[in-house]
């Protein structure tokens, strides 16, 4: 694919999801990428990794500053190529130190950022898109709609111009979309984000959260080493359905087989080398999915699949019929899966009063100011 004759766009992931522009972005490229440029270029194929040092671990502003290419090439290049990230404002930090950031996509719609401080980590939760079309009904992001999938470019700036970058220990894709149909760009934000040539970042440290779309999930279990998190929510079709609206072209029975077969084929995530995780996310809903019938499904669902299990308690927004689990119904919905040997851990809440917390990131341009009334309302509706 090209701009012109003989002239490649930079990355599927890149180039093509932003804005047109008589420039093609060099920002969000894979090494692969890059290869492909000098390649057409016929400069020596080191050249790309030296160009991918000086976006991701230099943090090159330009294509002036990448000082070891030649003087020529950079002058033509600069005539051919840019180099642009997303600029983002602080919206809040909550009483529990968690942050909310607002990034201006390139196509003009905004997303968010939460930054989740912990005892000994720093977790970076992600957005793969502005809005999402997934649609469920326990989700405000999903009131949004798909605004746009972001490019790996848009991705990777929430991690590069985070003033805490280098105090980030994790980071999640658990923000704003579905990562998995944007899987293009989120595979080449995560090849970026883990390689040797990019970021570094282990990882062990990565997870990529998904209801669940196939084939794009088995792209991201064979492409990438990251942990990865299921959006289950409900075992049985006829509860989830109703709340995942996805189950109907993609049913949960239909991943556990998928997953439970490649554990028995010892395919990734199940490689007998590393420690990738697998988990099971449950949003706990009252009288919804927080039954003991619906524990012991789940128990049943995956066994076989050698994962853990986050039940993590809704957080409410106003204007939906939805009430937050109470903590003991929880936490016997806890002891079930236990009981069965399975790792089961309940996710503590974090940044509910700014709208940073799971399943509040709606991209508002007046995100402060919105989310502090929405978390009033919710708070006292709830009570």
């Amino acid at each position: 694919m090209t701009d012109s004759p003989g002239r490649p766009t930079v990355a599927a992931g890149t180039a093509d999801r932003d804005p047109p522009h008589p420039r093609p972005n060099l920002y969000g490229a894979t090494l692969r990428d890059l290869e492909r440029i000098v390649e057409l270029d016929s400069l020596p194929r080191y050249r790309a990794r030296q160009v991918a040092e000086w976006l991701y671990r230099h943090h090159a502003p330009d294509i002036d500053a990448m000082t070891n290419l030649p003087a020529p090439t950079r002058a033509d290049w600069n005539d051919r190529y840019r180099i642009a990230t997303v600029d983002h404002r602080h919206a809040g930090t909550s009483g529990d130190g968690t942050q909310k950031h607002v990034w201006d996509a390139f196509g003009g719609d905004v997303y968010e950022t939460a930054l989740i401080p912990e005892a000994n980590r720093l977790t970076l939760c992600v957005s793969s898109q502005a809005g999402c079309r997934i649609g469920c009904k326990f989700c405000l992001t999903a009131r949004k709609g798909l605004k746009q999938s972001l490019s790996a470019a848009e991705i990777l700036s929430q991690y590069r111009n985070l003033p805490d970058r280098d105090r980030v220990t994790h980071i999640v894709f658990m923000g704003m979309g579905e990562p998995l149909d944007n899987a293009d760009a989120v595979i080449d934000a995560v090849t970026v984000l883990t390689s040797d040539w990019g970021y570094g970042l282990s990882p062990r440290r990565i997870t990529v959260s998904t209801v669940g779309i196939l084939p794009e999930l088995e792209r991201l279990l064979d492409r990438t080493d990251v942990n990865v998190a299921v959006s289950l929510h409900a075992a049985r079709r006829e509860e989830r359905l109703p709340i995942v609206p996805s189950e109907n072209r993609y049913p949960i029975a239909d991943i556990a087989e998928l997953l439970r077969n490649r554990a028995r084929l010892g395919l990734p995530p199940f490689a007998a080398t590393g420690r990738r995780r697998l988990s099971f996310e449950i949003t706990m809903l009252d009288g919804i999915t927080d039954q003991p019938a619906q524990a012991a499904a789940v128990r049943d669902l995956i066994a076989g699949i050698p994962s853990r299990v986050n039940l993590i308690p809704w957080n409410p927004f106003p204007g939906t019929q939805f009430r937050p689990s109470e903590r003991g119904a929880i936490e016997a919905y806890q002891a079930i899966l236990k009981r069965a040997g399975i790792t089961t851990t309940i996710r503590e809440s974090r940044g509910q009063d700014i709208g940073a917390a799971c399943g509040l990131l709606a991209g508002r341009r007046d995100s402060t100011t919105a989310d502090a009334a929405a978390s009033a309302t919710a708070s006292s509706t709830s009570a």
